[in-house]
């Protein structure tokens, strides 16, 4: 199917959108612009491959934010084995790669970052969801929602804290995942 004038006028208006969010969450975690930039630019790049096709999608934002946040964690864990083979002063070049395990860790890890955020409370989830997945800051959840700052802020903060226990609780930690749960 051809793309249409109204395609790319459409999809420049939800880049426009979803742009700025996609890039806070990605520096957020990784603290680099241009790894931050890089993850703009493949999210977008995966989401126009498969534009004609969202039409029939309910909710393309949260295909956006999917794409984001694995492309954000698959960053993390690059970061993760340069970090701790420059350290070990191991040629990076010669490694076999492992990407099934940690595929499988990674799996295993969101089945558990799930459960955890399903024990949450109703109205915390929401503001854990609209934080985490939509990338909303607090402001907007606290307009969104008709609740002042603070009661965002507290419960993301008890949010953040029964989740990061609950996955030490119920998670194999490593050096990986201790990583990850003191940036999330």
């Amino acid at each position: 199917m051809p793309i249409e004038k109204h395609d790319i006028l459409d999809f420049k208006n939800f880049f426009l959108s979803y742009k700025d969010k996609v890039y806070k969450y990605a520096l957020l975690h990784l603290k680099e612009v241009d790894a931050a930039a890089d993850v703009v630019q493949e999210a977008f790049s995966r989401i126009w491959k498969k534009w004609t096709e969202l039409d029939e999608m309910k909710n393309p934002q949260s295909y956006l934010y999917t794409i984001a946040k694995n492309l954000v964690f698959d960053e993390l864990r690059k970061q993760k084995v340069r970090f701790q083979f420059n350290i070990d002063g191991v040629d990076t070049s010669k490694l076999v790669d492992n990407s099934n395990e940690e595929s499988i860790r990674f799996k295993d890890l969101e089945r558990v970052y799930r459960a955890a955020i399903e024990k949450l409370p109703k109205a915390r989830l929401e503001i854990f969801l609209l934080s985490k997945e939509e990338f909303l800051d607090n402001q907007e959840i606290a307009d969104r929602l008709g609740i002042s700052v603070n009661t965002v802020r507290d419960q993301l903060v008890k949010g953040n804290k029964f989740v990061r226990q609950y996955i030490l609780d119920n998670f194999e930690i490593s050096i990986a995942l201790f990583i990850f749960l003191t940036i999330f």
